[in-house]
This record gives structure tokens, C-alpha cells and sequence, in this order.
């Protein structure tokens, strides 16, 4: 199919090239007897303008930008095709790259993205100390949303779950079955939701007097797709192993489960298992896993739609959004194989 150019328009419309393209672009001074007959001609052509060049003339583009910090992890994906559902439905389009866990890989990123005119950025923020290129957003006035994690001092929209809720009623949900000897395998404590399932870890074995053995607590700093499965068989191949794991991510659930089945543990019979985060998965393996599971299509849709409130001049000062998470109880967990259950927790629901 031939490409109608400008120029074509112009000689239907009878003007000249230049006042053609301010017509149709939107920018300059044009009266509106001339816009219209722009406007017909390029409509009995077929021509098609240039929404990229139209947005580099006004400085800012219908483009919205996603970074998450894991792509390939199923939880991310889901969040990013609620939000770009949302945003499209208002005419725009979203950008997705992931920064991998890298600061700096992030940084590029987001500085590509500026430099694109983006009229904003939602950000699953990598680990890091320097925050620089976030603020900076700020600075420039392009709107700015942290999703599943915040970053302390960081005036910025936040939308996450209630990570110490949901790692609390994970821990009680096994304490409740009689295990006292409870592993965490949990994500870099860079991340601000890997120390809040810390702290809710913590939270509930305090509440009922269980003393905290803290080998049993390992965080996975780097690569932890590569890093987590081997977390997870040391932890599990000790002498004095966990009789339960609560895994602070999908992935590193289904890590545990790996190097539980290369040890040959039995789960539950050998190990129970829960996992923060819900996924296919969880249901298709035998038996079924025991989750926190977290609403990530509301997620992403909150996320959303607080960039385009943003975006439609709203000044209120930053907000933060916690939605709930829920505990579903599947065939991953059980009494512990020893006759060492834990005295005093019979008030446990």
C-alpha cells in the first residue's frame, strides 16, 4: 500500500506544504476555513499523521513507561498487562523494559525514557543505594508511581500489598499446624517488600513466643533465579533442617520445592511450604501450594490509574495504596513429622 505523504495533501487542499503540516500537526497559525479543507483532504487520502513526530513538537508523548524489575517472573507480566489495559483505554501507550534487578541497568532506562518525553514512569524499583534518577523525575515534573515497593524518602505514589499482613499470616497458619523450627527464604533486603515479609516473619513468631532461630533465615542478594534454588537446598539439606519454608516470592518457592525434591523431602510429610505470591503453578503441582496470594491485577490497575489522575493535573501530596492479601491453604502443609509441635498455641485459628 503506497504511503500518502504530506505533500499530496497539501496540493488536494490547494495550500502549501508548510501550512499543511501546521494544520495537521497542530501547531502554529492556521485559520479554521484552511484547517478544514487540511483536514477533508487528508481524510479522502487516507493520510495518517505522525503521533511520534506531533508529540516530539509538543514535548511529550502519548507514551507511558513500565520498568519492573523482573519481566520473566509471572507476577510482573500480569501487573504489566493490567496496567497498559488501563492506560490504553485512555490513549496511551506503554513502554515496558526491565531492569533485571540492576540500579544501574534501571538508571539507562529511565534516562531513555526521559529523553523519549514519556508522560510518566511506573517503577518497580531495583535494589539499590543511589536514587538519583528517580528524584530527578521529580525534578523534571514527569509524574512518577513505585509499584510493589516503596523506596523510604522518596515523594512518590506507591501502590503495594500488606507484605507484613500477609507474611504474618503465613507464619501463623504454620505455627497453627505445630511447627516451631520455620525457614524463611526471602529476597534481597535491599528490596523494601523482601524487609517488610521479614518483619511480619518475625511479627507473628514473637506474638507466640517462638523464639527465632536466624540460620534459618536466608536472603537471596543477586540473581536469585539462578541463586535461590541453592539457597534453598542448603537450608534444607542440614542436619537440623526446617520442618516448614516460607518462600518471600514465587520464584523462590518454586525453588524450595526443587531442592526439597532433590533431597528427597516429601512436602508436606517432610517439609511444608508456603509461598508468598499465587501463581499457575501453585495449582498445577502436586500437591498444590499453600500461598499468600496478592491481587496483581488490582495492582497494576491502581498503579494506573493514579499515574492518569496525575496526569489530569491532580496535585493532592503522594499516596500511598496497601491492598490486602489473602492465605489460601492448599496441600502443601501439614503437622510437622516430629512429635515437637509447639506448646501454648492451641488460641491459633
Amino acid at each position: 500500500m503506497t504511503t500518502i505523504t504530506i505533500r499530496e495533501v497539501a496540493l488536494l487542499a490547494g495550500v502549501s506544504q508548510s501550512t499543511a503540516a501546521r494544520a495537521l500537526n497542530g501547531y502554529g497559525s492556521v485559520s479554521a476555513k484552511t484547517s478544514l479543507k487540511v483536514s477533508q483532504a487528508a481524510q479522502q487520502l487516507g493520510y495518517r499523521t505522525n503521533s511520534i513526530a506531533q508529540a516530539l513538537r509538543r514535548g511529550q508523548a502519548q507514551f507511558l513507561g513500565f520498568v519492573p524489575s523482573d519481566l520473566q517472573n509471572p507476577f510482573f507480566s500480569t501487573v504489566g498487562r493490567n496496567v497498559a489495559d488501563r492506560v490504553e483505554s485512555e490513549g496511551y501507550t506503554l513502554l515496558i523494559a526491565s531492569s533485571d534487578e540492576e540500579i544501574d541497568r534501571e538508571r539507562r532506562i529511565i534516562e531513555n525514557l526521559r529523553s523519549s518525553l514519556v508522560s510518566g514512569i511506573i517503577v518497580a524499583p531495583a535494589p539499590g543505594a543511589d536514587r538519583s534518577h528517580l528524584l530527578k523525575l521529580g525534578e523534571s515534573g514527569i509524574p512518577l508511581t513505585l509499584i510493589d515497593r516503596m523506596v523510604p524518602g522518596l515523594a512518590a505514589d506507591v501502590v503495594k500489598t500488606e507484605n507484613v499482613g500477609g507474611a504474618v499470616a503465613a507464619i501463623e497458619h504454620l505455627l497453627s499446624l505445630g511447627h516451631r523450627r520455620i525457614a524463611l527464604l526471602n529476597d534481597d533486603l535491599r528490596i523494601y517488600s523482601a524487609t517488610e515479609r521479614l518483619e511480619g516473619f518475625r511479627t507473628a513468631m514473637a506474638r507466640h513466643g517462638v523464639m527465632v532461630d536466624d540460620t534459618l533465615i536466608v536472603s537471596v542478594r543477586s540473581s536469585y533465579r539462578e541463586n535461590g534454588y541453592q539457597a534453598a537446598y542448603d537450608l534444607l539439606a542440614r542436619p537440623d533442617r526446617p520442618t516448614a519454608a516460607f518462600a518471600g516470592d514465587n520464584i523462590l518457592t518454586l525453588s524450595a520445592v526443587r531442592a526439597a525434591h532433590d533431597l528427597g523431602l516429601r512436602i508436606p510429610d517432610d517439609l511444608s511450604i508456603v509461598g508468598f505470591d499465587d501463581f499457575d503453578l501453585a495449582t498445577a503441582l502436586q500437591p498444590a501450594l499453600t500461598v499468600i496470594a496478592q491481587p496483581i491485577a488490582e495492582l497494576g490497575k491502581s498503579a494506573a490509574e493514579l499515574m492518569l489522575k496525575r496526569l489530569d493535573g491532580w496535585a493532592e501530596p503522594p499516596v500511598e495504596v496497601s491492598l490486602p492479601t489473602s492465605l489460601i491453604i492448599r496441600g502443601s502443609t501439614a503437622s510437622p513429622p516430629r512429635a515437637d509441635t509447639l506448646q501454648g498455641l492451641s488460641s491459633l485459628p
